[in-house]
């Protein structure tokens, strides 16, 4: 099936819109993962298991803004280009 011009541009628009919501909301989590020192879990009675989360958090973090980068980056080159296709 194809689509128009017009009606793809909108498409995309939205979903980068989407994108850069949901972003936004998973960076807030992230960042009050980053908070904790450490999380401890009990597997069983007499075990403790101990996680460092912070480089998970990190690595989770620059995951999150390289994403923002790309879909902001996207967003403004579709929004730019294609000046024909304008409403």
């Amino acid at each position: 099936m194809y689509l128009s011009p017009k009606i793809e541009k909108r498409i995309v628009t939205v979903f980068c819109v989407f994108l850069i919501i949901f972003n936004l909301i998973e960076l807030y989590f992230i960042y009050e993962l980053s908070k904790f020192d450490e999380m401890i879990g009990y597997p069983s009675i007499n075990e403790v298991k101990t996680r460092n989360v912070r480089p998970l958090a990190f690595l989770f973090f620059t995951d999150n803004l390289a994403n923002l980068l790309f879909v902001s980056v996207s967003l403004m080159w579709i929004l730019m280009s294609n000046s024909s296709y304008q409403d």
